[in-house]
């Protein structure tokens, strides 16, 4: 099951996993035209996709969410928290309401999917998108910052609580995908700081999964696929 599987690195993580056997959940929440084109792509990999709609930050839904996996697919081994939302919101202008959502998306839904997640599976592994930020203190973002800190958190206690059953592990990518409304040159510019001196390309993400996904003896482990930038 992977949330925010629609588009952009949802998409492309659908993608892989159908290439490496997986037959796919793929949760969205308003993105049903980018969820069904997907669903076509993998299923001509020959894969089963069952696509499921939710709003995360509605908390009725975590359960449901995972239940609804169970009974359309009959098990469940791997959960990627994937869902994002991201806006460039400073500490004097973040609304309760901008708190509200990041934490919803970012952290909540996490933490109850799992829960819900390690109630049925009796063997499998947690994946958390997470972001190069965690290491570091920008403020520029800082609900955002602060939501995924919270969530590297969550993803090492839960790597101690839920051993030896399910792993779980952390990506943190750097500049890998620009925000939609900005080009490449914004990956360019954030790229000039890191020790690499290049933006990555989605390649490197998918390779962080598939290594997490294969390796039955990583647990806890947060993979930082940013070219050093956590460094500086």
């Amino acid at each position: 099951m992977i949330t925010g599987g629609a588009k952009r690195l949802g998409h492309d993580i659908c993608l892989l996993l159908a290439k490496e056997g997986f037959d796919i959940a793929l949760h969205y929440n308003a993105s049903l035209e980018k969820a069904e084109e997907t669903q076509k792509e993998v299923e001509a990999m020959g894969r089963r996709c069952f696509i499921l709609q939710g709003d995360l930050t509605d908390a009725s839904m975590y359960h449901t969410l995972i239940d609804a996996v169970y009974d359309e697919l009959g098990a469940l081994s791997l959960l990627i928290n994937n869902a994002s939302v991201f806006e460039k919101i400073d500490f004097d202008h973040s609304s309760p309401f901008d708190f509200d959502q990041n934490i919803d998306v970012h952290l909540k839904a996490p933490f109850f999917l799992s829960q819900a997640f390690s109630k049925r599976c009796r063997k499998g592994a947690i994946i958390n998108m997470l972001d190069t930020r965690v290491a570091q203190y920008e403020t520029e973002h800082f609900v955002y910052t602060l939501s995924k800190k919270a969530l590297k958190e969550l993803t090492l206690l839960l790597a101690k609580t839920l051993a030896p059953r399910i792993r779980v592990n952390g990506i943190c990518p750097g500049a890998i995908l620009p925000p939609d409304s900005m080009g490449d040159e914004y990956l360019k510019e954030i790229a000039k700081k890191t020790p690499m001196k290049m933006p990555g390309s989605v390649d490197n993400i998918l390779n962080a999964v598939r290594y997490l996904t294969q390796s039955n003896y990583i647990n806890g482990e947060l993979l930082y696929v940013d070219g050093g930038e956590w460094l500086t």
